[in-house]
Order: structure tokens, then sequence, then C-alpha cells
């Protein structure tokens, strides 16, 4: 084992990319400003996707945003929330979350 001070080579484990993705749908659930947009069995591979190499990760994240919502500034929370959730949990260096807005719903499907 490497030392807690210092950063190790590579992870002593792996973790399924369907946990992967559960942790990526936990980081959000706090939000009621953004939801996942629903993926019909038949458009597998369109949701969540992580990819991990080595001991980083790239996150591909599609959402759906509460109409009125500043994108960019949404963006930015939700990749920040994911990028340190996703790290803290796993101890991979999430290298980046990319964000793709699929539609916006009303406030009244929000309640």
């Amino acid at each position: 084992m490497t030392p807690p001070d210092e950063q190790p080579a590579s992870l002593d484990y792996r973790i399924a990319t369907s946990v992967l993705e559960a942790m990526v749908k936990g980081c959000l659930l706090h939000s009621d400003r953004i939801r996942l947009p629903h993926v019909p069995a038949l458009m597998w591979g369109r949701g969540i996707e992580v990819t991990v190499i080595a001991n980083s990760c790239r996150v591909a994240l599609p959402l759906e945003a509460l109409f009125g919502e500043d994108l960019n500034a949404l963006a930015a929370e939700v990749q920040c929330e994911v990028g340190r959730c996703l790290g803290t949990m796993t101890g991979l260096d999430v290298e980046a979350v990319d964000i793709v807005f699929t539609g916006v719903y009303p406030i009244a499907d929000a309640e």
C-alpha cells in the first residue's frame, strides 16, 4: 500500500461502471433544478457514461433543466458537485464532467 500522503500509481480495486453511474445519480438527488432525462430501454448508452482509464475518469451526463435556469451556471454547479462527490467516494481523479442539456421542463413538473 502507498502511504496516505502520496498519490497511488493505480487503484488497488475496481469499481463496476454501473456503480459509478449510480454514484453520479446519487450526487444529483438533492437538486430540484435538474433531472435525468427519461431514457427508453432501446436507447441504452445515451444515459450517464463514466469512462475510467487508470486512476482517472470522465463523465458524460445528459440532463434536463428547470425552465428559466441559467444553464451555464447550472452546468458549472453540477460539474463541481459530481466531480467532488465521485472523486471523494472513489479516489479517482475526475478529469471532466461533460454536461449535455437534452431538454427543459416547466416549473409545474418540478413540484
